[in-house]
């Protein structure tokens, strides 16, 4: 019988992810496929796509770390462009940025002290290089290959809108990080 305990508890990996961080990573990935695939508005002939999307994945880097954030960046990406795609082809790079978009909240947090991770400065932190890095620099550079348009063309139409969403983003997720901090979700 103690040989049955040992061999289970050597199949179980010490760094396995909770049930609960898998549940609420699922609901992030929903929450992201629903804000960026069926709720956005896509503008400027398909080269600015209006939408919340973002909040689902930089929340999920900032409160699961940036592992959890990355596989839900990467899974709403593929998921959401198989339930719709919004008439484009696929292309990788989307879902790099999307990763990146999991990734860089979750690596801010951890550059701030464990009483700091969820504060304001941490939220606009990450959502600035997220504009910076994945919407003005990368998704730009995607974009510019897909509709085959210069990279400087897009950029103004795309650094309007992006900011504007940024500060919307700010505004939407400080108070939600907050609020999931103190219901102990997190």
């Amino acid at each position: 019988m103690d040989q049955n305990k040992v061999s289970i508890k050597k199949s179980i990996p010490k760094n396995s992810i909770s049930t609960r961080v898998l549940v609420l990573a699922s609901i992030f990935v929903a929450m992201n496929i629903i804000l960026s695939r069926l709720g956005a508005i896509m503008l400027f002939n398909g080269s600015v796509r209006f939408s919340f999307g973002n909040i689902p994945l930089i929340v999920s880097g900032l409160v699961l770390g940036p592992v959890v954030g990355a596989m839900t960046g990467g899974i709403a990406d593929l998921l959401g462009f198989f339930i719709n795609s919004h008439g484009g082809a696929f292309h990788p790079g989307f879902t790099i940025s999307s990763i990146l978009t999991g990734i860089i909240p979750g690596v801010i947090a951890l550059l701030f002290p464990v009483s700091k991770r969820y504060s304001l400065l941490s939220v606009i932190s990450s959502n600035i290089f997220i504009l910076i890095i994945v919407s003005l620099l990368l998704n730009t550079y995607w974009l510019s290959q897909l509709q085959g348009a210069a990279y400087l063309v897009l950029l103004p139409t795309r650094a309007i809108t992006s900011i504007i969403i940024t500060v919307l983003n700010i505004l939407i997720t400080y108070p939600l990080v907050k609020s999931l901090e103190k219901t102990n979700l997190i």
